[in-house]
């Protein structure tokens, strides 16, 4: 078993609450020596709080200065920040946790110089200029992908699904065995992620770690856990067109920040102190990263334009929150009061679904402490499906969400994650891709190849 160093590169509220207890394991057990951290300088006095009582205590900690719109220095930067703080004989692991803008530098670096990495959801976000360029990420993914191909260091992506068990377990599973068996592919698939987020105007402007300022929003965030498990599961139908090229196609419409004041309740806003209007947003209402997005796809055989799959995926902040508070509070992570219901189902023609509700329920005033249900409902035919019921339903409760984010972050610090490598992604990012693409046209079609 070798032995690393941890560097965290962005020391939010996230690491602290979610990730130190698995830090701290690792260390216990003999996989890590130690850990140290990279954060801006401007965070320094907000990282040092958070840094209090934290077991075991970073062996370093190097603060730089903020660069994301000087794409060069940032690159310098991150070289700069990791060649300091490298240990010699000790071999680096490197965990990306800033704010999506800042990925791509940090994770050149690390593919650049051998250094493993887990960065967060979603991999990258391009910036021209300081503006949001969804049009590069594709481009980017293949160019970081083919460098890394050649060199043995592994580099791992955080997201939702790849660790879940009612989704790797309850609906990924079921479905392949079903479809292999059964020579039967998915005919539709219906996603809706209600993310239950309330920003006040002024916060879309004045937020760093949410940045709608930059020019990107829902889907560059919360939504990327979705992309990824929708892309999963439409990929199942790979093994029954072999040899036969699949292709996407995608149109949205979408919400902007510009669109909440008569989208929200005015009184409910009032009482929050949010009631007037934000003059950034009414100049450039268009600038500012989108809050909800509904798209319609389908999955066809290109060569006959045939069409396999429909589909519908939605991703929304504007619904039902527990936030009842002015200002953000300190020490909260969920400061908006986001509460999360996903609602999905996947269907295989004439003979089989499984429908998938899991929700959050909050366990009472403290926003950080929710907890979730998984309530699943698969209706068969049964009599040929003999194996299945008519009609089941499960529920399962005292769910936590992050479960799955730290089962990858355990895999990832002793070796051994294998379902969410950077390779793996390519195919979601280049659907999230499209999916921004297609809000700049509202109800234009964008088409992906590649499934």
């Amino acid at each position: 078993m070798s032995i690393h160093q941890l560097v965290v590169i962005g020391y939010d509220e996230i690491v602290r609450n979610k990730y130190m207890p698995v830090i701290r394991d690792a260390i216990a057990e003999g996989h890590l020596d130690s850990w140290s951290l990279i954060d801006l300088e401007s965070e320094r006095e907000v990282v040092e709080a958070r840094l209090v009582g934290a077991d075991p205590q970073p062996r370093t900690k190097f603060f730089v200065q903020s660069d994301r719109g000087d794409p060069a220095l940032a690159l310098e930067t991150a070289q700069t920040a990791l060649r300091f703080l490298r240990l010699p004989g000790l071999p680096m692991l490197a965990y990306i946790a800033t704010e999506v803008g800042s990925h791509e530098q940090y994770l050149r670096r690390c593919v650049a110089e051998g250094i493993n990495s887990l960065v967060e959801k979603p991999v990258l976000a391009p910036m021209i200029d300081g503006a949001f360029e969804p049009a590069l990420i594709s481009t980017t993914m293949a160019e970081l992908i083919a460098d890394a191909s050649g060199r043995t260091a592994r580099h791992s992506v955080m997201t939702l699904s790849r660790y879940h068990s009612i989704y790797n377990d309850r609906l990924i599973q079921p479905l392949r065995d079903r479809m292999l068996a059964w020579k039967a592919p998915l005919t539709s698939f219906h996603l809706r992620a209600a993310g239950g987020v309330w920003n006040l105007s002024h916060e879309f402007v004045t937020r760093d770690d949410h940045p709608y300022r930059h020019g990107y929003g829902m889907l560059m965030h919360g939504s990327y856990h979705y992309v990824d498990l929708a892309v999963q599961v439409l990929a199942l139908n790979k093994p029954l067109f072999r040899g036969r090229p699949l292709r996407l196609q995608v149109c949205s419409f979408d919400a902007f920040p510009a669109d909440q004041g008569q989208r929200v309740s005015a009184p409910a806003t009032k009482m929050l102190g949010g009631h007037s209007k934000c003059a950034a947003l009414a100049r450039e209402p268009r600038r500012y990263g989108e809050t909800d997005i509904t798209s319609t796809f389908r999955l066809i055989d290109a060569e006959s334009d045939t069409t396999i799959t429909l589909g519908t995926l939605s991703f929304e902040q504007t619904t039902p929150s527990i936030r009842s508070w002015r200002a953000f509070p300190d020490g909260v992570y969920n400061k908006n009061g986001r509460t999360s219901s996903v609602d999905l189902e996947a269907q295989l023609s004439t003979l089989y679904s499984v429908h998938i509700h899991c929700y959050d329920v909050p366990r009472g005033p403290d926003a950080d402490k929710i907890g979730a249900v998984a309530e699943i409902l698969t209706r068969a035919n049964a009599s040929l499906l003999t194996d299945d019921e008519y009609v089941s339903r499960e529920t399962f409760d005292g769910l936590f969400h992050s479960d799955s984010n730290r089962a990858l972050m355990q895999n990832w610090l002793r070796g051994t994650e294998t379902r969410s490598r950077l390779q793996d992604h390519y195919l979601p990012m280049r659907v999230t891709e499209a999916l921004a693409l297609s809000l700049r046209i509202p109800g234009q079609i964008v088409e992906v190849d590649g499934f």
